[in-house]
């Protein structure tokens, strides 16, 4: 039997990516409806989908939609929005996918995990990268000690100076602003690679337009061991995907992956390793058949078929890192007057 779901928000512009899962594997997935609380961002979503998904049932209301035959519920809404939809999904039985960053406040995300624990329900981020070929690869390489002991992690994920008005618009509401909404990426393959760090010490800057939102940011995490991890991110990239990468240098071997996302992988290995040559290589990752993906770990952590690839501690580690990147003290990511409410 398919994994039925449900979406709960579609603001997140990754609502796409499962819905291209369910057209291509419907033996696998049933999409049951959607629920948007703005018209016009439910509209063009739908819009959007329509080239893989048509007639797709619409929501009136939160309650609809726990009320539905879905066995899980996607939250893909404003990450504001995101912890009271996971939270009322979690109180109505169903199992939750929520989108990253995992919400904007530390003390209802750690209710999360805990009512998560006490109902037996999966509740899992939707960190996609963890599912890239290369990325897997490089995962499983470093946990086989193949790159020996990890002393450095740098991943770089930049934007488009297009991007700079969304920023402005949408991403001042929160505090560490661009690098809050990007950054969980690369904290989450880091703390995989490096583990929890000890001390984070982040520089925030606004370079563009007036200046008044976190638009460059470089944050340096220091490991108990004396490794160091940096991820660095902008808005003003003329084009920013290529740019896009993740470096793992351990003191056996060293591993690159550009541009994130990609199959790529370059390797520096001062042993071999199973088909891995000693030295520089250049290789494609391929793809394996049925590629796992989100919605095949949550189908598979929802039957009891396999346990869940990353844990709620994992996932409480990383946003507390990411918080603390932010410069985020209080417990809240949530700005107290944003720059864009004082403009309007």
């Amino acid at each position: 039997m398919p994994l039925k779901f449900a979406y709960l928000g579609l603001w997140h512009s990754h609502t796409v990516m499962h819905i291209r899962d369910a057209a291509n594997r419907p033996d696998e997935f049933q999409l049951v409806g959607a629920y948007e609380p703005d018209p016009a961002i439910r509209d063009a979503k739908l819009g959007e989908w329509a080239a893989d998904l048509t007639d797709v049932p619409v929501f009136e209301s939160v309650e609809q939609a726990l009320d539905s035959e879905a066995e899980a519920i996607i939250c893909e809404g404003r990450v504001s929005e995101n912890l009271d939809y996971a939270e009322r999904a979690l109180e109505a039985d169903k199992h939750v996918l929520l989108e990253k960053p995992a919400g904007v406040n530390m003390a209802q995300l750690e209710r999360l995990h805990d009512t998560a624990r006490r109902k037996g329900l999966h509740l899992q981020m939707a960190y996609m990268w963890r599912y890239n070929p290369a990325i897997a690869e490089m995962i499983r390489l470093c946990r086989a000690g193949a790159l020996g002991d990890p002393f450095y992690f740098r991943g770089h994920i930049p934007k488009p100076m297009a991007y700079h008005a969304r920023l402005v618009e949408e991403l001042d509401w929160y505090k560490g602003s661009l690098y809050f909404e990007m950054a969980g990426h690369l904290v989450d393959i880091m703390v995989t690679f490096m583990g929890v760090p000890g001390q984070v010490n982040a520089t925030h800057a606004g370079h563009h337009g007036e200046r008044k939102h976190v638009d460059n940011a470089v944050v340096v995490h220091q490991f108990d061991n004396g490794g160091l991890g940096t991820i660095d991110t902008a808005s003003m990239h003329v084009e920013s995907g290529l740019t896009r990468r993740i470096e793992l240098y351990g003191t056996g071997g060293t591993a690159i992956h550009t541009p994130i996302g990609s199959n790529n992988l370059t390797l520096s290995l001062q042993r071999p390793f199973e088909q891995h040559d000693v030295g520089w290589q250049e290789l494609t990752v391929s793809t394996p058949p049925g590629p796992p993906s989100l919605l095949t770990e949550l189908a598979a952590c929802v039957s009891g078929a396999k346990e869940p690839d990353y844990t709620l501690d994992h996932d409480l580690a990383v946003h507390r890192t990411l918080f603390a990147g932010c410069g985020i003290t209080d417990g809240s990511a949530l700005t107290d007057a944003p720059h864009s409410a004082k403009s309007s």
